[in-house]
C-alpha cells in the first residue's frame, strides 16, 4: 500500500460486547507500527465525563433522547477522527456506532432494529459528517445466529447482566444482523470460540487481502504448549526437564522471553509497563518467532507466576496450551529447598502477591509432587502420552474365526470391573491360520489383582491344540499408555471396530496416534532383534517363533516408514517393494505351515532373517555419519 494511500484510511473492529474488538486492536496495533490507535469515541469528547459522572445507564436507555444519542456518538467520530493519524484502528467504527444508537432507539420508542436503523440514518444527514477517507470495516460475531451471539456476549460478562442489559445485548445482535445483510461491513470473521491466536491471524490476513500493510504473523507447528506453575520447591524445574529429557519438549523460561521482548520493543520494566494480558500476547509474538527459527512441536514454559497472564496465555493459544500445575506440601518443599524457611515463605508470599497460586484453579492438570521421583514421573507419562490423543465410544465386533471360544472367554473373563476384552493379532480374523495362529486376548479392567489373575485369567481354558495369549492391563494403564507396541497397535485397530468383543457402557478409549506407534515400536527394536538372534544361535531355530520376528522386523521398519500393516503376507510383499535392498526373500507361509519341519525351509528362513539383519545395519553405517 502506499503512503497516499494511507493518509486517508481508517480501519476499525466491531462486534457484540465481549468478541474480543480491543484485544484484537491492541495486538493488531503492534504488527502495524505506523498507525493510531485512536480506541473508542468516549475519549474524544469531554462530554462522556459529564454522563459517565451521573447514573450513566439511566441517560443511555432513559433520560437521553435518541437524537441526542445519536449526536453524541456521531459527533465524537467526528472528533475522533479529526484527530486521526494517516492509519488510524478505530474501536467501533462508523457502521458499529450507528448499530448501538439503533439498538438502543429500539429499545427506547418499541422499534424494530430495521426501522431503528432507518431512523439513526435519518438522523445522521442532519449532523457534520467526518472528513471521508478510505474506510475498511470488520465484524467480529461468535455466530451468524443473532441470539446465540447475544447470549455468548451475556456469558462472558464478568457479573450477571440486568434484563436490560441483556435486552440491549440481543437486540444489537440483532441490529448486526441487519448490517451484515446490508453490506455495511467489508469482512465479516465468525470466529466461534477460536483461539485470540487464530482470531488475530486470520484477522490480518484479511486486512492484507484488503490492501492494508499489516505485518504478517509468523506460521506456526506447534502441537503443545506446556506452561508450568507452582510455588516455590514444588518441582517446576524438574517436571520441565522430564518434559525435555524423556517427551523431547524444547524446554524456555517465561522470564527470559519476555526480556528478549522486552529488549526488542525498548522498554526498560516490562512488568512495570505492560498489563498481564499484554506480558502474555508479548511472551506468544517471541514464541511465535522461536518455532518459526527451529520448527519445534512441542514447547514447556517455566515458570508462571502470574495469574492473568496465565489465564490470557491459555486464550491466545486455546486447547494447544496445557497448564501444568505442580504442587506439594509445604514440609516437602521446604526439604527441598537450600534456603531458610523464611526466605521460603517470602518468594512464596511473593508469588501469591502475583496470583501464583491461583493458577491451580485454571490448570489443566495438576500433579501432586509431594512423592517420589519415580510418582512424578509415571504421573507426567500419562498426561504427556493421553493429552493430544481423542477418544472413540467401541462397539463390539463379531470376529470372523473362533467365535465359539471366544465367546465362552469373553463370559469367563467379564464382571463389573471389566471395561474390555479385545482379540488381538490374526485371532477373530480371516489371517488367523490353524496350526499357526495363537489365540490372543487383552482385557481391561479397573483393577488387577493377584487373586483375579490366579482365579479367573489363570483358569482361562484353552483349545486343544491352540497356544492362549491373554494380556492384561488396567484401564489406568490404558489411560496411561503404558502399553508395548503391539497393545497400541490393537487399540489402533480397535478405533476402527477390529477385534472388539466386549466393551463396558461407559469406558472410552484412547487412540493413539499413528507417529506414537512408530516411536514405540522402535523403543522395542533393540528387544526385537536380542531376541531374533537368540533364535537363530540354536542349531533347528523355532520356525514358528522364527518368522513371526521377521515379520515384526519388518513391521517396524515399514511403520517408520509411514505404513502400518498386519497380516504376514502383506507386511513381506510390502517390505520387499519399499526395501529391495534388503534382499529379504524369506519361504511362502503357506509352505511353512505345510511343512515346519523342513530343513530347506528352515535354511531358506534363516537366511532371510539373516539379510534383515544384515540390512538393519547397513542402515545405521550409512545414514549416520560420526566425525572423527
Amino acid at each position: 500500500m502506499t503512503a497516499e494511500t494511507h493518509q486517508h484510511l481508517s480501519v476499525s473492529l466491531n462486534g457484540v460486547d465481549n468478541v474480543g474488538k480491543t484485544t484484537q486492536l491492541a495486538w493488531l496495533h503492534r504488527g502495524m507500527p505506523d498507525a493510531h490507535l485512536v480506541g473508542t469515541v468516549d475519549a474524544w469528547d469531554s462530554r462522556w465525563r459529564e454522563v459517565a459522572a451521573g447514573d450513566f445507564a439511566h441517560w443511555w436507555f432513559v433520560g437521553s433522547t435518541t437524537a441526542e444519542h445519536v449526536e453524541l456518538m456521531l459527533g465524537s467520530h467526528v472528533a475522533r477522527r479529526d484527530a486521526s493519524g494517516p492509519l488510524a484502528l478505530e474501536d467501533r467504527g462508523l457502521p458499529m456506532l450507528r448499530a448501538t444508537c439503533a439498538a438502543t432507539a429500539a429499545l427506547k420508542e418499541g422499534l424494530s432494529p430495521t426501522k431503528a436503523l432507518r431512523l439513526v440514518d435519518r438522523l445522521a444527514t442532519d449532523l457534520p459528517a467526518a472528513a471521508p477517507r478510505r474506510e475498511v470495516h470488520v465484524l467480529l460475531r461468535r455466530s451468524g445466529d443473532p441470539a446465540r451471539e447475544a447470549a455468548e456476549a451475556l456469558r462472558r460478562e464478568p457479573r450477571p447482566a440486568n434484563e436490560r442489559y441483556a435486552a440491549y445485548q440481543r437486540t444489537l445482535a440483532d441490529t448486526l444482523s441487519v448490517q451484515v445483510e446490508r453490506g455495511d461491513y467489508h469482512a465479516v470473521l465468525d470466529v466461534g470460540d477460536a483461539p485470540i491466536l487464530e482470531v488475530q491471524r486470520t484477522l490480518r490476513s484479511h486486512l492484507a487481502d484488503a490492501g492494508v500493510t499489516v505485518e504478517p504473523l509468523p506460521n506456526d507447528v506447534l502441537d503443545r504448549l506446556w506452561v508450568l506453575g507452582g510455588m516455590s520447591e514444588s518441582g517446576k524445574s524438574t517436571v520441565g526437564e522430564l518434559l525435555r529429557d524423556e517427551h523431547g519438549v524444547t524446554r524456555l523460561k517465561i522470564g527470559y522471553l519476555v526480556e528478549v521482548a522486552a529488549l526488542r520493543a525498548g522498554v526498560t520494566d516490562p512488568y512495570k509497563r505492560w498489563s498481564e494480558r499484554e506480558q502474555a500476547e508479548r511472551l506468544t509474538d517471541e514464541i511465535l518467532r522461536f518455532i518459526e527459527t527451529t520448527k519445534a512441536r512441542t514447547i514447556s514454559l517455566e515458570s508462571a507466576h502470574r495469574f492473568e497472564a496465565t489465564a490470557h496465555l491459555k486464550r491466545v493459544w486455546g486447547d494447544r496450551c496445557q497448564v501444568v500445575y505442580v504442587d506439594a506440601d509445604t514440609t516437602v518443599r521446604a526439604s527441598r529447598a537450600a534456603e531458610s524457611e523464611s526466605r521460603l515463605r517470602g518468594r512464596d508470599a511473593t508469588k501469591r502477591e502475583r496470583g501464583a497460586d491461583r493458577i491451580a484453579e485454571i490448570a489443566d492438570h495438576l500433579i501432586d509432587n509431594s512423592g517420589s521421583l519415580g510418582a512424578l514421573k509415571l504421573a507426567l507419562s500419562r498426561i504427556a502420552s493421553t493429552v493430544d490423543l481423542p477418544r472413540v465410544t467401541l462397539h463390539a465386533s463379531g470376529p470372523v474365526t473362533q467365535s465359539g471360544w471366544l465367546g465362552q472367554a469373553t463370559d469367563h473373563m467379564c464382571d463389573e470391573q471389566v471395561a474390555l476384552v479385545l482379540a488381538t493379532g490374526s485371532t477373530g480374523t480371516t489371517s488367523w491360520r490353524d496350526g499357526w495362529s495363537d489365540l490372543d486376548l487383552l482385557v481391561v479392567r479397573d483393577t488387577a489383582p493377584a487373586a483375579w489373575l490366579r482365579d479367573v485369567a489363570g483358569t482361562l481354558p484353552a483349545p486343544d491344540g491352540i497356544k492362549v495369549g491373554l494380556s492384561v492391563f488396567t484401564t489406568a494403564d490404558i489411560d496411561a499408555l503404558r502399553v508395548p507396541p503391539r497393545v497400541v497397535q490393537s487399540l489402533r485397530r480397535a478405533a476402527q471396530g477390529v477385534g472388539v468383543l466386549y466393551r463396558r457402557a461407559d469406558h472410552l478409549l484412547p487412540v493413539p496416534a499413528a507417529a506414537h506407534g512408530d516411536r514405540t515400536s522402535r523403543g522395542e527394536l533393540g528387544l526385537v532383534l536380542m531376541t531374533t538372534r537368540r533364535l537363530l544361535a540354536t542349531d533347528q531355530p523355532d520356525v514358528r517363533a522364527l518368522h513371526k520376528h521377521l515379520v515384526l522386523l519388518a513391521k517396524i521398519l515399514l511403520r517408520a516408514d509411514g505404513h502400518d500393516l498386519h497380516d504376514a503376507d502383506d507386511v513381506l510383499t510390502a517390505f520387499r517393494e519399499f526395501h529391495p535392498a534388503a534382499e529379504c526373500t524369506p519361504p511362502e507361509l503357506s509352505d511353512l505351515i505345510r511343512h515346519p519341519g523342513d530343513p530347506v525351509l528352515r535354511g531358506q528362513l534363516v537366511d532371510a532373517t539373516d539379510q534383515l539383519l544384515t540390512y538393519l545395519d547397513r542402515l545405521d553405517h550409512t545414514t549416520v555419519r560420526t566425525s572423527e
